[in-house]
């Protein structure tokens, strides 16, 4: 399995109420989910705990066969670093870096491959992505939504990810960019068996996955 929950409850300091509470939910490997719900129902929330950013407040959460409830935040880090891409709703690409270098500095983190290696997975999945050479060693915020969006791609595909986490990562696009974005997703993780779980609020989406739940269903706070 690539994700498993049970009995995962998540309130913050000074707040009773749980925001998350979950008796039961997983994800088997090389599945791909989607997970609706509208604004502070508690998506971003999960993904946190799911990323190892934010630790479960009782509970077991299991990560590709790892007690990430077992683990401090350093472990978590590192963890998620090495097994965990993340695209996000805004990128998070640092704007004066170049793609090569936003890339690079992904697998800095994950204290993985070799300058030799690396120079090779990034050339491959940029040629993979379309992405014209020239644009390789421009900065980023210099490139189109849709150049930003492949670079975003490859650097969370870099440390080659069991499992791959997509927050929202449509919403600022138009209808064109949006449908050429899923399509290049999904084609990306099924020719690597890559696990996704892909959260968002636009039910239009879910027309790409076989699985679709409503994050009410799952949590039961």
């Amino acid at each position: 399995m690539s994700i498993v929950l049970s009995d995962v409850t998540f309130h913050y300091p000074q707040q009773k109420p749980p925001v998350l509470s979950i008796s039961s939910w997983s994800l088997p490997q090389a599945e791909q989910a989607f997970i609706y719900g509208p604004s502070g129902c508690g998506k971003s929330t999960l993904l946190g705990l799911l990323s190892g950013v934010l630790p479960v407040s009782s509970g077991e959460l299991t990560i590709l066969d790892q007690r990430i409830d077992r683990m401090n935040g350093r472990q978590r880090n590192q963890f998620r670093a090495k097994h965990i891409g993340y695209v996000f709703q805004q990128f998070n690409l640092i704007p004066y870096l170049s793609a090569i270098d936003n890339i690079r500095l992904a697998s800095y983190f994950a204290k993985k491959a070799s300058n030799h290696h690396l120079n090779n997975d990034i050339n491959i999945l940029l040629t993979s992505l379309n992405m014209p050479t020239q644009d390789w060693g421009v900065p980023v915020n210099q490139l189109s939504l849709g150049q930003q969006q492949r670079v975003a791609i490859a650097r969370a595909l870099i440390n080659k990810p069991s499992l791959l986490i997509a927050d929202e990562p449509t919403s600022s696009l138009d209808h064109e960019n949006r449908d050429a974005f899923m399509a290049l997703l999904m084609s990306i993780v099924a020719e690597n068996h890559i696990s996704l779980l892909f959260v968002s609020h636009d039910m239009s989406l879910s027309q790409y996955f076989n699985r679709v739940e409503a994050l009410s269903d799952i949590n039961q706070r």
